[in-house]
Order: C-alpha cells, then structure tokens, then sequence
C-alpha cells in the first residue's frame, strides 16, 4: 500500500439504499471524515460523491428476486476497486466476501446487523415449513464464512459473542445516532406521537389502528406520525385492505420516508416515541434498540413495549414507560398520561437525553471502526 495516498475503502451493498443510516450516514462519512478514501457500491447510488464518500452503482429493478443478479455485478465492481480493505453488509453476500478476500489476499469485514437465524425464522416470504431449515443452514453458512473473514462487525455485544468462537477479531459498533443540534429550550411540542423506521405486523402496525383509536377517544386532536417503510404482509386482511382515509380518522398519517437529516427534526417536534414490539419474534427481544436512543437523544419521552432490551434501558435512564408488549390498552394508557402531563412528559423527556448523550451517541462507535480499519490496514 502506498503511504502517501488515503487508505481505499469499499463498502458493499446489494439489499441497502445507497444512503442508508447505518452504511452511509453512520459509518462511511464518518471513516470519510477521517481520513479514508470511501466507495459505497449500493443499488441506485448516485453518480457523484456526497460528504466526501464516492459511491459506484448497482441495478435497482426487480425486487427481491433480482438481487441475485446483482452479487456479480457488485464484486466485478470491488475487484476494479482496488480497494486496500472491504466491507460489505448484507448475508447474501458472504460467499462473496470469501471469495473477494482469497482473490485480493486484501482485509474483508462483514457487517451483521440481524440476528440471521431469528431473521429469517420471521420472513414472512420464507414458506412456513422451509423455515427452519433454511435458518438452520444460513446460520451455519454465517460461521463458516466469518472465520475466513477477517473481521466482523455486530451490532449488540450479545451477537458478538456469538461470532467470537468463529471469528475471534470480533467487535461490537452499535447503530447510535450522532446528538443533533436542537433548540434550547425545545419549543412546544405538538400532540403527535411519533413512530420512525419500518413498521410492520412484528412492530406495532398489527396494534397500530386500535391503539391510536383508543388515543383519540380520550385526546382528540393526537395524531400518530409514522415515518419510514410500511410492510403490510402478515396483517388481518381487514387492517390491510384499510383506506388511508380510515387509517387518517383515527389519527394515524403515513408519512413515507424522509432524509435522515431530518428525522431528528421530525421526532423532536413530536410528544412521545411509540417503539411496539412484539415477544414472539427473537430477533425483537435479541436486537439492540436504535429507534429508542433516537427518541432519547431528542429528549422524547417513551412509551415502549415489555422486551427484555429496551426495558432496561428506559427503566435505568427513567425516561419512559413500558407496557405490556401487545396490549393496545396499555400502550393508549401510557399515552394518554404523557399527552396530559406536560411536566412528567418533559421530565422524562430531559432524562432520556442526558442518558443518551452520555452513554448511548455515535462518537465512541465511530472510533472503534476507525480503530478497526486502521489494525486491519497496518503495514506489515
């Protein structure tokens, strides 16, 4: 490796925006940032650089079923890269990442964002009895394949131990958020509760409609804003075949996805972060809470279901409620009582964020992976 150029890093995607949180906004601009020379290869990424990472494209049309004609593309891509490390996130792509590493005798990281074998024990596309084998065997395939890696990257320090007996250069970066910069004070918040991310039966959309309408019988004017990703598969076919004129008459607006420049924004002009889960999925009671520190961070108070996780920390940094996980009574109570008291609300509120700000911000993630790339990217 030259010493007098940037290290090259590319960073490989097949299933992610080219300007995903976790990809873009947390890691690659901030290894931008500091000092290394960033390619992000991701469906429809742009043709120019943004806060100095460049980026390379991939096919975008087809859906799930195309993505498999994208792997080849993506690594020709990588090898013309002459990147001097790669790192890539998405599980398909582990047979790649071998391969990439045995050609280019160069570092290669794999990125775990789920739980796979949970994640795929709740794919709803999976047929049913296919499930757990198809777990099973990925899972198996996800060992395998990280061993011959040189690192991997987990998300919690529970997955991490899991992959240390395969891979033991092993490190947990955890998806915080950076502290934005916000008023102060903060103005007066509007009766919205706020939910940002993807929704689905397994995140609080199956409970969604009878809890917001439950809200309303007792405050009128709240709304529920969702912003992000909406999956409908898995819902009663009564809630799916819904209008958004039924959903809009009891409070709820489906906002679609915004710039993540803005969310911080969006949620802190809200009342409440609403984080439902449902127990019955692993992968919801193993993952580390992004959304909950987002609302934390804001000064959000918080009304979130019983998982094992997120309890924890709402209950350590007192700044929410938890209810029981699948009970609409339960979440509307807790939320009436945060729509109606302003001072515990902002009591809350103001908890949160100084727990978050001191325990759970993007700064200390950022410099682990720094330190990652630069063991890996040593001179021998």
């Amino acid at each position: 490796m030259a010493s007098n150029r940037p290290v090259r890093v590319a960073v490989l995607t097949s299933v992610h925006p080219p300007f995903d949180t976790r990809v873009f906004h947390r890691q690659a601009k901030s290894m931008a940032a500091a000092g290394f020379d960033v390619l992000v290869i991701a469906p429809a990424a742009p043709d120019h650089s943004v806060d100095g990472v460049r980026f390379a494209g991939l096919p975008s049309r087809g859906g799930r079923l195309a993505r498999p004609l994208r792997w080849p593309v993506l690594f020709a891509r990588a090898m013309r890269s002459g990147a001097d490390l790669y790192h890539f996130h998405d599980p398909e792509l582990l047979p790649w990442g071998v391969l990439l590493h045995w050609l280019t005798r160069k570092p290669v990281i794999y990125d775990s964002h789920e739980y796979l074998k949970e994640d795929i024990l709740g794919k709803h596309w999976i047929p049913s009895p296919l499930r757990h084998s198809v777990a099973v065997a990925s899972d198996r395939i996800e060992k395998w394949c990280a061993h011959r890696l040189s690192a991997v990257i987990a998300v919690t320090d529970e997955m991490a131990e899991r992959f240390k007996p395969f891979q033991p250069r092993t490190i947990t970066v955890k998806n915080l958020p950076p502290v934005p910069d916000l008023p102060d004070p903060l103005p007066a918040r509007a009766p919205v509760v706020a939910y940002a991310g993807l929704i689905n039966s397994e995140r609080g959309l199956d409970i969604l409609y009878e809890t917001a309408r439950l809200v309303r019988q007792r405050c009128p004017e709240a709304e529920f804003h969702i912003v992000g990703v909406v999956e409908w598969d898995g819902l009663p076919r009564e809630l799916a075949a819904m209008s958004p004129l039924q959903w809009e008459a009891v409070g709820v607006r489906f906002l679609g996805t915004i710039p993540q420049p803005e969310v911080a924004p969006f949620l802190a002009a809200a009342s409440v972060g609403w984080l439902p889960r449902s127990p019955h999925v692993q992968n919801n009671l193993l993952a580390w809470p992004n959304k909950l520190v987002e609302y934390m961070v804001v000064g959000l108070p918080i009304v979130a279901s019983d998982l094992p996780l997120q309890a924890r920390v709402v209950r350590e940094a007192d700044c929410g409620r938890i209810v029981e996980a699948l009970s609409p009574a339960a979440h509307a109570a807790a939320i009436w009582e945060l729509l109606e008291d302003d001072a515990l609300a902002r009591k809350l509120g103001e908890n949160g964020r100084a727990v978050a700000i001191e325990r759970y911000t993007w700064a200390a993630e950022a410099a682990k992976l720094h330190s990652l790339y630069t063991e890996l990217t040593a001179p021998l």
